[in-house]
């Protein structure tokens, strides 16, 4: 009877080895690497040597000849539109403006005196509407003229940047003669070549995302968007050309013609964008029924925890899920077979 009592008390003070273990496996963070979930994986990339292009580029001319006697812009001048870019001399169209302002006068006043003689009946209906149809055409030279007299300035059509002066001051020009030519930069345009094999299998539903480095900006990127692209393949290179844009707040130093570099990243074939993010193969585990899971790696307590997850098919060392991860989560990426719900981990990363 005292044997029994003596090992009765042995084994309450022998403790439980599972919970033991269990204890020391909670106790003591397992080192684990961690992966945090972005939609920049499995994307495929290729690269492209851009020029910046203006958005449009015209060259401004005068509708009336005359000699130039203002040429106020510089070239690489930014100018906003309406700013007087040149003006002519308008010694003659003002004369001419006085010319058809006095003809268009007189005709009134006769036109006025011959409407009383035919209310009077003095003289007939046809002398009236001749004279009215001088006093129409002394009306439309009058309007031609303080037309004529405004063409003798140049305003910019838009905001933009003056590239080239073409004409020097106090020439003489002729109508349709280019005086400066304008570049449109109100956004930063981008054009790159791609060949036919490329541009004929990527859609643009495919394209994760475009982005832009220029030798001005150093290392810094610019996002891009697609605009416009031709129509026609250039027969020379056999490539189609592609225009991206940006706007330019914080790119004031580009200028049309600088290069750029083009990195276009897009989705392999069978992964929709927006819908599936790719993770390692390694983090996907598989519990008793059957239903694939990761752990869900907490920056916090430094713990991990169990998170169902949706797959598709296996695309080389990554899985797309489609369900339960978000951009930004960390999960464990190697060895979790080893882990249990709440355990503690070292990250190696």
């Amino acid at each position: 009877m005292a044997a029994f009592g003596v090992l009765a008390a042995c084994q309450e003070n022998t403790e439980n080895p599972i919970a033991e273990a269990e204890a020391d496996l909670h106790s003591a963070p397992r080192p684990a690497k961690v992966f945090q979930v972005t939609d920049q994986i499995g994307l495929l990339e290729r690269r492209f040597a851009g020029r910046v292009a203006a958005v449009q580029t015209v060259d401004l001319s005068f509708q009336v000849p005359g000699r130039l006697v203002q040429l106020p812009v510089r070239e690489s001048q930014q100018v906003n539109e309406g700013d007087l870019i040149a003006k002519l001399d308008t010694t003659d169209y003002d004369r001419a403006l006085r010319e058809a302002t006095i003809n268009a006068d007189q005709a009134k006043r006769d036109l006025d005196r011959l409407e009383t003689l035919r209310d009077r009946s003095v003289i007939s209906q046809s002398s009236y509407d001749e004279q009215k149809n001088e006093y129409d055409l002394a009306v439309e030279a009058l309007k031609r003229a303080k037309q004529d007299l405004e063409y003798t300035e140049l305003r910019a059509p838009f905001d933009g940047i003056v590239s080239t002066r073409l004409a020097e001051n106090f020439t003489n020009v002729a109508v349709g003669t280019p005086i400066v030519q304008l570049h449109d930069v109100s956004e930063v345009q981008v054009d790159i070549n791609v060949a036919e094999a490329l541009f004929g299998r990527v859609t643009e539903s495919e394209v994760a995302s475009i982005e832009a480095k220029y030798p001005a900006y150093g290392a810094k990127t610019f996002p891009l968007e697609y605009r416009e692209h031709s129509s026609q393949v250039d027969e020379v290179t056999q490539t189609y050309r592609i225009t991206l844009a940006m706007p330019r707040n914080d790119a004031e130093e580009l200028f049309p013609g600088m290069t750029a570099s083009v990195s276009v990243k897009f989705l392999p074939e069978g992964l929709e964008l927006g819908e599936q993010l790719l993770v390692p193969s390694s983090a996907i585990a598989v519990d008793g029924d059957g239903q694939p899971f990761v752990w869900k790696y907490s920056e916090d307590n430094g713990q991990v925890s169990k998170q169902p997850v949706e797959v598709g098919t296996v695309m080389g060392d990554f899985m797309p899920v489609s369900a339960g991860l978000d951009v930004g989560d960390e999960i464990v990426s190697a060895g979790v077979a080893y882990l249990s719900d709440g355990q503690s981990v070292r990250r190696l990363n």
